[in-house]
Formats: structure tokens, C-alpha cells, sequence
């Protein structure tokens, strides 16, 4: 409805403004002619002066609606009501979780709303030399809507889409990060109260240290 009523704004005021500059031109062209049309200076002035107003209010109108795209919660539709969340919270969790990417080298994130039901996420990012542009903004693509819908639940009937935007080669690809060794298993400490054997008289021979043998 809000985009509706944009579009019939845009339309309404390109229309007035188009007759205005025409009744304009052929006004100074019959006063150039010595032809003045029977106007009078007051309704002219009325004219122009309705004209000028109405494209000011054009201009506070987009104006006020460009800072409503950029600025304010986001509202989450849950069971139990609305939920207003933050909007650089949202913007740093998305950013959180397309730089986990390995491809991603930068990623800069940008929430809008052009509508009431219309969200609209530009992403810019970087990414290093080497890698699938198309596959990296696939998988970039469903990361962040992934996680936006963990962030922000929308009404069923709202839009939400993702613009990519690459702003080119940035940076080394990031080495795997080597698996972790399987931890070997701990040696068996023998048991501190393991009883001896049992005695069962002398062993032959025995030996007799430190005794001089007989000569």
C-alpha cells in the first residue's frame, strides 16, 4: 500500500509539474507575441505558488521516507505480540555470520525497509583471488536469510529479499584449519594397594652380596 501511494505521488507531481512548465511556455510565448491572455496576475501567482508547495511536500515526504528505510527497530511478529529489535543488532549478526564464511574476506550489511511488509538486506562484500563469485553470493545469499529469520520473524505475507553487491578481490583465501588428533586413551596406573604374592619359601640359589666367599 505504502509503495502505492509512492508511486501515485511520484506520478501525480511529474504530471503537474509537466503542465506547469507547458502553461509556463505558452504564457511567455503569447506575452512575447503581444497576445496576453486574459489572466489575472493573481491567479498566475496562486498557481505557481500551489505548484512550488506541492513539490515541496514531494521533497519532505521521500525525504522522511528514505530516513524511515535506514532508521528504527525492526518488528518481529510473534506469537505473543511484536517484538521491536534493533536494527544494528540485526545488521551486526548478519555481518557475524557471512564473515564465518572462509570466501569472504569484508562483508558490510545494510537493512531497509522500503515497506511496511518489504525488507529489503544489501550485503557488500570482498572476497579473496580464486574464488566462484556465483557460488560464494549463493551461499552468502542463504546464510544471511537463514539468519535474519533467526533474528527477525516476519509476517507471513512480507517480502524479504537480499541484494549482493561485490565490490571485488580482497586478501588471501583462509588455510583449513587442520582436525584436532584423536586423544590417546590414558595409560593404566598400576594399583597403589595390589597385594604381593603370596610366600612360598626360599628360592635356590641365593645370593649373598657383600659376604667373601670361603677359600
Amino acid at each position: 500500500m505504502e509503495e502505492d501511494l509512492k508511486s501515485f505521488a511520484r506520478k501525480l507531481v511529474g504530471v503537474v509539474n509537466t503542465l506547469a512548465a507547458l502553461g509556463s511556455s505558452v504564457y511567455f510565448v503569447l506575452v512575447w507575441l503581444d497576445r496576453t491572455p486574459s489572466v489575472s496576475p493573481a491567479f498566475l501567482a496562486l498557481l505557481g505558488a500551489g505548484v512550488l508547495l506541492l513539490n515541496v511536500f514531494r521533497l519532505l515526504y521521500f525525504r522522511a521516507g528514505r530516513r524511515r528505510e535506514e532508521e528504527g527497530p525492526l518488528l518481529s511478529h510473534t506469537q505473543d505480540g511484536i517484538v521491536q529489535v534493533s536494527r544494528e543488532a540485526v545488521e551486526a549478526g548478519l555481518r557475524n555470520v557471512g564473515e564465518a564464511l572462509d570466501e569472504v574476506t569484508r562483508l558490510r550489511v545494510k537493512v531497509l525497509t522500503p515497506g511496511r511488509k518489504r525488507t529489503l538486506v544489501r550485503a557488500h562484500y570482498l572476497a579473496p583471488e580464486g574464488v566462484q563469485i556465483l557460488d560464494l553470493s549463493s551461499k552468502l545469499r542463504r546464510s544471511l536469510l537463514t539468519r535474519f529469520r533467526e533474528l527477525v520473524s516476519t509476517e507471513p505475507d512480507a517480502k524479504l529479499e537480499v541484494e549482493m553487491v561485490f565490490e571485488g578481490f580482497y586478501g588471501k583465501a583462509r588455510a583449513a584449519k587442520p582436525a584436532d588428533p584423536e586423544p590417546s586413551p590414558p595409560a593404566e596406573a598400576p594399583a597403589a594397594d595390589a597385594e604381593p604374592p603370596p610366600f612360598t619359601g626360599p628360592r635356590y640359589p641365593i645370593d649373598l652380596e657383600g659376604e667373601e666367599n670361603p677359600s
